[in-house]
C-alpha cells in the first residue's frame, strides 16, 4: 500500500463579522451568520479531463471509497486583520 499525501492551502477574505469558535468537540469552526462552518476534504471525480469537464462528488461510492482510505486530517483556522 502507498501513502498519498494532499497539502491543501486557501486563503479566504471573509467579512468581519464571520468569526473562529471552538465547539464542544474541541474543533475550530467558522461562525457564519448561525451557522457552522467546517472544512473538510472532498474528492471531486469526472469522467473526462477536456476542458469541459465537469467535476463533482455526485459518485458516492467512489467518494466513500476515497474517504475510507484517510488516516488523518487536520484542519487550522487563522483570521488576520
Amino acid at each position: 500500500m502507498k501513502k498519498l499525501t494532499v497539502r491543501i492551502y486557501a486563503e479566504l477574505e471573509v467579512p468581519d463579522d464571520w468569526e473562529i469558535i471552538e465547539v464542544d468537540e474541541g474543533i475550530q469552526v467558522l461562525k457564519v451568520a448561525g451557522t457552522y462552518v467546517d472544512f473538510d476534504i472532498a474528492p471531486l471525480a469526472s469522467a473526462s479531463t477536456g476542458p469541459e469537464a465537469t467535476w463533482s462528488d455526485e459518485d458516492e461510492e467512489l467518494t466513500a471509497a476515497i474517504l475510507d482510505t484517510v488516516i488523518g486530517l487536520d484542519t487550522e483556522l487563522s483570521l488576520e486583520g
